[in-house]
Parts: C-alpha cells; sequence; structure tokens
C-alpha cells in the first residue's frame, strides 16, 4: 500500500511540473511517454480525469496574479510618457510579453489535447484562448483604448505616406481629378506620415511595429477584439475627411465613383494589412472562414458608412445645390443613388425644410424669388425622387407660405407672360405638351401597359394622395394647384393683360402667343374674355387709322376702346380734362360715330398715356406721362400760381390725390410750392434740351382692381346665401353648405367657390365671431 501512495504522489508531481511552464528556468518540456506513463498511473488510481481541469485552473490563477497585472501595468498613469511622434513600442512590447506568456503553456496543451479522448466538443487550445480572452479582457482601462487608437492612427498615415511614394514613382498610373491633393510639397522638410523633419522619419519603424502587433496579435485570437474598435474609428475619420476635403462645395462633378475606388485602394487595402498581413511577402497570413466574413461585412459598412457620410454633406449642402440647378445636377445624381442605398430620406426632408425656412421663407425676400427657388426646387427634387413624395413633403411648405403672401398669384401670371426666356415659367409655358388643367379631361395617348411597370410608392408618401398627382411634371399645374382654382389665375391673367393694354406697355404678337399657349391649359371658354381684349386692341389700332385719315384737328388723339363687358373692372376715378382737350375727345366720338354707326364711346380720361412738348422761356422738354399729371401742367398755361383747393376744383381730383402727383413736376423743378398749399410755376430754370421719356412711379398703378380684391368681393355674394341658409337651417356642415351653394348661387353664375376655399372662408367668420362652428356645424351667433 506504501509504495502504491509513492508512485501516485510522483506520477502527480511529474503532471504537475511537467505541464506548468517555469520562466526564468532552463527546462525541457517532459516527453509524451513520461507524461503518458504518469498519466496512466493516475488514471489507474482514478484521478486522471482531474488533470485538465487543474490545468486550466492553474492558468486562471497564473492570469490574475502574474500575467494579467505585468500587462496592464504597462497602460497604468504611472507609465505615460511626453507624446510621441509616430508609434512608440510600449504597445508592441506589452503583447509581445503576454504573446511570450501564453506561448508557454501552448506545449501542455499540445501534450493534452493528444491525451484526449475522442468526441470532446471542444478543444482544449480553444478552451485555454476562451479562458485569457474572458479573464484578461473583461474590464478594459481607458488609457488602453487611447493607445490603441494611437498607434493604429499613426500606422495609418505611415501606410499613406509609403503608399503616396509609390504612387509618385510609378510613371504609369494617372491620378483623376476626384484625387485629395494633400498639399505634399516635394520640397516640405516634414514627412506627411510621422510630421517629423524627413531626416528623422520614422514610418519604416513605425510600419514594422504595426505588422508585428499584428501578427502577435493574429496568433493569440486578439486582433479584433484589440484593434477593431479602433481601426472602425481611424477609418472612420478618414473617410470624413476625405470626402469634406475633396467633396465640399464642388456640385459640377460626380464623387461617388472616385470615392468607391479610394475606399478600396487606400483605406480596405490598409484594413487587409491589418487582418491579412503584406501580400505576397512572408508575413501574410491565413486567414479563418470566419476572419475573412468578418472583413467583408466589415467592407459592406463600410462602404454604407461611405455613401452616409457623402450624403450627409451633400443634405447639408442642398439649399446651395438647388440654387445653382441644373448646373448642380451631378451633386443630385450622387445624391439619388445615397438615398437609395442609405435611410437618408428623413434627414434630407428635415434638414431641406429647415434650412427653406431659415434662408428663404422671410419678410425679406421677395415673392419673385420664392417662386424661382420653388421651381428649382420641383426640378431638383424630381431627379432624387421622380415618384414626388420628396417635394410633396418638402414644398408644401413653400406652397403654405405662397398662399399667405398677396401678390402671388399675380407674380405667376407676369412670369407666364413676360419674354420668352426671361424667366422659369415663360421657359415652362413654351414647353410643348403642355398638361391641359380642364377638370375632367383625361389624358390621351396613356400606355395600356403602364400597370406592369407600377412600383409603390415610398414608405414616407401620404396615402390619401394619389401617385399619379405626385407624378406630374408639369410646373405651372404645380402652381396652380397651391390655390385649387384656376379661375383665380385666369382672372389674374386677364387683369395683368387689362394694366400692359392700357398703359401701352405690351407687345401684341407676344401676347397673342401667350393666350394661345394659356389656352392649351386652361381651355378655349375660359380665356375668351382675353380674346376679346386682344382683338379690341387690334379693332381700335384700325378705328384710330380710320378716324385720324378724317379727322386733322390740331392734337393727336388715338382711343383704346374696349368691350366694357369683356374687360376688368376698372378703377373708376374722376378727372375733369381741360376744355381744349375735352374739345379733341368730342370730335373723335363723333368720328367714331360716323365709322361705326349706332355706336357711341364712354370715355374714361383718367387712363392712358398723354405725350407731352412743353416750351419753357430757356427749356424744352418732351415727357410721356398719365392724363392726371398731364392735366395738372396744362392748367399752368391759363395761370402760373395755383393753390392747391383750385387746382382740385377745377380738375375735379380730390386734393390728397393731387399732392401726390404734383410731387413729379416739382422733382423735375418746373412746379416750386410757395407758400405751403400754393404752387408756381418756374419759367426760368437750369438749362435743359432735347427729348426725354420720363416714367413716374405713379403711372405703373394698376388699372384694375387685384384679383384679392375681386375675389373678396365675390365672397360676400356667397356670404349673403350663407346667411340665409343658417338663419332658415339653424346648423349645417360644411359639406351641405357647400352642396347647398353649388345648387342656387352657382347654378346660374360662372363664380365658383371650392369645397377648401369655402372652409377657409367659413373659418375666417368664426375667427372674426360672425359665425360659430360645434360639433362640425356652422350657425350664427343668437345675439346677432
Amino acid at each position: 500500500m506504501a509504495a502504491s501512495v509513492e508512485n501516485l504522489g510522483a506520477a502527480w508531481s511529474t503532471v504537475t511540473t511537467g505541464l506548468l511552464p517555469c520562466r526564468g528556468q532552463a527546462k525541457a518540456p517532459p516527453t509524451d511517454d513520461v507524461l503518458k506513463s504518469a498519466i496512466t498511473v493516475l488514471d489507474h488510481h482514478g484521478v486522471s480525469f482531474i488533470i485538465e481541469e487543474w490545468f486550466l485552473e492553474s492558468l486562471q490563477s497564473d492570469l490574475r496574479e502574474n500575467i494579467g497585472p505585468t500587462f496592464w501595468n504597462h497602460f497604468s498613469a504611472e507609465t505615460n510618457g511626453p507624446k510621441q511622434h509616430g508609434a512608440d513600442g510600449t504597445l508592441v512590447s506589452a503583447f509581445s510579453e503576454l504573446h511570450t506568456s501564453l506561448s508557454s503553456y501552448l506545449p501542455s496543451v499540445d501534450v493534452l489535447e493528444r491525451l484526449r479522448t475522442e468526441g470532446s466538443k471542444q478543444s482544449l487550445k480553444d478552451k485555454v484562448l476562451l479562458i485569457f480572452k474572458a479573464l484578461l479582457f473583461y474590464d478594459i482601462p481607458l488609457k488602453f483604448h487611447g493607445v490603441v487608437k494611437e498607434f493604429y492612427s499613426c500606422a495609418f498615415k505611415a501606410c499613406e505616406e509609403e503608399l503616396r511614394k509609390k504612387e509618385k514613382t510609378s510613371p504609369g498610373e494617372e491620378e483623376g481629378p476626384d484625387e485629395e491633393e494633400e498639399d505634399t510639397d516635394e520640397d516640405s522638410l516634414t514627412c506627411g506620415g510621422c510630421e517629423q523633419e524627413k531626416e528623422r522619419c520614422s514610418c519604416t519603424e513605425t510600419l514594422t511595429l504595426f505588422h508585428q502587433l499584428n501578427a502577435q496579435l493574429h496568433s493569440l485570437g486578439l486582433l479584433e477584439r484589440v484593434c477593431g474598435e479602433a481601426v472602425t474609428a481611424i477609418i472612420h475619420d478618414r473617410i470624413q475627411q476625405h470626402i469634406q476635403n475633396t467633396c465640399q462645395g464642388e456640385f459640377e462633378s460626380q464623387f461617388l465613383h472616385p470615392l468607391e475606388k479610394w475606399l478600396n485602394s487606400k483605406v480596405l487595402s490598409w484594413l487587409h494589412l491589418v487582418f491579412k498581413g503584406t501580400p505576397g511577402q512572408t508575413g501574410e497570413r491565413e486567414v479563418s472562414a470566419k476572419t475573412q466574413e468578418s472583413l467583408d461585412r466589415w467592407q459592406t459598412r463600410l462602404l454604407y458608412f461611405l455613401y452616409q457620410t457623402y450624403g450627409t454633406l451633400r443634405i447639408s449642402e442642398m439649399f446651395d445645390i438647388i440654387v445653382e440647378f441644373p448646373d448642380s445636377m451631378s451633386a443630385l445624381e450622387d445624391l439619388k443613388v445615397c438615398l437609395e442605398k442609405t435611410d437618408l430620406r428623413r434627414t434630407l426632408v428635415s434638414s431641406l425644410r429647415s434650412a427653406i425656412g431659415r434662408r428663404l421663407l422671410q419678410p425679406g425676400a421677395t415673392t419673385s424669388d420664392v417662386l424661382s427657388q420653388y421651381i428649382l426646387l420641383v426640378k431638383s427634387l424630381r431627379v432624387l425622387d421622380p415618384t414626388g413624395v420628396l417635394l410633396e413633403l418638402v414644398g408644401d411648405r413653400i406652397r403654405h407660405y405662397l398662399r399667405t403672401r398677396d401678390d402671388t398669384v399675380r407674380k405667376i401670371v407676369e412670369g407666364l407672360t413676360e419674354e420668352e426666356g426671361g424667366s422659369d415659367l415663360a421657359d415652362e409655358l413654351m414647353k410643348g405638351d403642355p398638361i391641359s388643367l380642364e377638370e375632367g379631361v383625361e389624358e390621351e395617348g396613356e400606355d395600356p401597359w403602364a400597370w406592369t411597370k407600377w412600383e409603390p410608392d415610398p414608405i414616407d408618401a401620404d396615402p390619401s394622395k394619389t401617385s399619379k398627382s405626385r407624378r406630374s411634371p408639369d410646373i405651372i399645374s404645380l402652381l396652380i394647384s397651391i390655390y385649387g382654382s384656376k379661375e383665380l389665375f385666369i382672372k389674374e391673367y386677364q387683369s395683368v393683360l387689362c394694366n400692359r393694354i392700357l398703359s401701352f406697355n405690351y407687345d401684341l404678337t407676344r401676347e397673342l402667343r401667350n393666350l394661345e399657349l394659356l389656352k392649351l391649359r386652361f381651355g378655349e371658354s375660359q380665356l375668351g374674355n382675353c380674346e376679346v381684349m386682344l382683338k379690341d386692341v387690334q379693332d381700335s389700332k384700325r378705328v384710330n387709322d380710320l378716324i385720324k385719315s378724317e379727322n386733322l384737328m390740331g392734337v393727336a388723339v388715338s382711343g383704346m376702346i374696349i368691350s366694357a363687358q369683356y374687360w376688368p373692372q376698372l378703377k373708376e376715378t374722376k378727372l375733369a380734362l381741360p376744355p381744349a382737350v375735352q374739345e379733341r375727345f368730342d370730335s373723335y366720338t363723333q368720328a367714331f360715330q360716323t365709322v361705326k354707326a349706332s355706336r357711341t364711346l364712354n370715355w374714361l380720361p383718367q387712363m392712358g398715356l398723354v405725350d407731352l412738348d412743353i416750351e419753357l422761356k430757356n427749356r424744352r422738354l418732351s415727357v410721356m406721362v398719365n392724363p392726371v399729371v398731364a392735366t395738372i401742367i396744362m392748367h399752368f398755361q391759363d395761370k402760373e400760381r395755383w393753390t392747391l383747393d383750385e387746382l382740385s376744383t377745377a380738375m375735379q381730383v380730390p386734393s390728397s390725390v393731387l399732392r401726390r402727383r404734383i410731387t413729379f413736376w416739382q422733382n423735375y423743378g418746373l412746379i416750386r410750392e410757395n407758400p405751403p398749399g400754393t404752387y408756381v410755376l418756374l419759367e426760368e430754370g437750369a438749362d435743359h434740351h432735347g427729348d426725354v421719356m420720363i416714367d413716374s412711379d405713379e403711372e405703373t398703378e394698376s388699372a384694375t382692381a387685384s384679383s384679392q380684391e375681386m375675389r373678396e368681393e365675390e365672397m360676400q355674394m356667397f356670404w349673403v346665401y350663407v346667411q340665409g341658409m343658417l338663419t332658415n337651417l339653424d346648423s349645417l356642415p360644411l359639406e351641405r353648405i357647400h352642396s347647398m351653394l353649388k345648387m342656387f348661387a352657382m347654378r346660374d353664375n360662372p363664380i365658383e367657390i371650392s369645397l377648401q376655399e369655402l372652409k377657409a372662408f367659413l373659418d375666417s367668420k368664426v375667427r372674426s365671431q360672425q359665425l360659430l362652428l360645434s360639433g362640425g356645424k356652422y350657425k350664427l351667433p343668437k345675439n346677432r
């Protein structure tokens, strides 16, 4: 019995001393035969099963008490030294010691692995590495992350510098315009990699340490765990920096393809250096399928990050990109790809809406500027999203803002009818195949197989609106839809045309062309009045020619003869003309009655232009002014001094209007106020000869009421009907009020009101306390 115990103790001593490393002592590892004999003795006594368990416990104890503290001591606060250029050897030294410590256990692991029974699910080496990583890296100090990132940052810069040197010595390679210029002047005394003087460049040493560390980490199975976070952060920073330096503010070139090329040639090549070593050299490492799969995922994530970073930059510049359209088409095409590959749509909508509110929708911006920007927005967003959903989400803010401006409709109409090429809207009107705005008209020539190409709208689309309404490419239709009624635009066009004609600021050929183009969109019947107006212009020229040949009196009078029932309502103001001028008007009327039997004229003397030749003692002027301004100066032919009240009585014009109009002659130096309220003609003044055309600001006043003013008058007619309904029926919902108005107020009346417009009108009456809204029904106040 005593011999057996002695043999068991010797066997256990042989196993324990043979399997544990003896650091600092020369000790040959036990041979397989010796260990096998010892294990056989232990197995004979039924205790061999505890060898592996004991070995792992011993390893864990050594990790906690010796290996771990020694390793982390390299990164303690006491070991902080001054910041160095390039990568120092702290990290490499620490992992070299760690690698040595773990390697001392691996021969014993191999021995135990060979002695294990078949059927073990996990290899002992894998178990050892798992314990090693779990115990050593379960709680990593913050300084360690900083050291790792600093080391790999230096290594990345060194690799870039080496690659740059190789590219310079490769004469066959071309650098595209997209390649980032790093300002690496050959005459510079500083290395672009380690930022030291070139004579003291440490890039080669850094790269040597870099490859050495990667090999050690790979051997320990810690490569991705230790450097993964740092490598990701470094690459992300470099991608952001490169995109910022290369692409910011440059909208006329496409950058995505060059950026992908740069990512593959510069960034991903460095990533492969980390995980695989230098290709074709002794340092190249075989990677497992799992590591290769991790590399592939990494490449996918970095490509996604590239798209996201570039897309985010372009989104931040989107307002400027829109302003520069179509020169910025390349930037838009790049951004379209980024939106397809990332989830930046919501960011784009939020950022662009904010930029529009901050930079465009301000009181200082003119309505014309807002309209121009909206048109560019439509064109730009349709490049990004042909479905129209982005335009719907972003443009709605501008559309709502335009509805709050009183001159929006007029500016749209003026833009449509400007000289060709004068505005984006005029160019839109000139386009072929316009979309008809006739209600109920179906588009012809639709593709019967279009359903086979159908695609669902993006997820952020408003389900209450149809795809067809969003995809309409016609900008004019979009602008008109801001108000939901084409009648408003037709009336405004009629008013604009009237003012042009009555101010003689028109080109008949151009106006006829515009009318025909507008007919294609609004229909023949809608623009019948405008057609009559232009016909009146042509007829007036013929009548003037006939009367001129028969009427040879001193003062030439040309009349613009209008068919009153077809023209917009004109502003009526009184003006008593001088007797001599009135005689010429009466003569013209008699001549007209001769030419046009059974017809006569009702003059509007305040309308039109007067061409005056004024002769003073030392001056002669030729001016063109409106009739009120002309009548003022003609009264000074009779006497040189007039009081404001005398002139007001003679001309039958209010004093307030006269005071404003007379400033024209005061500014030109013909009349002086002295004393206040009395005006004197200045016969002598500074010498001035020649013909002068003077446009007064007063002459640009509209001859017609604005569409807004006319619409307000029409709405009052509806208000009378609404009051009658609610008086008889107490309370009614919006839809019922609208249907009753269509039945009674609009049946024999060309004036219409949409449901949306009626709601806005009735809500305004609620705000002014002329109506009450309760339970979705409108009613009159009881105390009314």
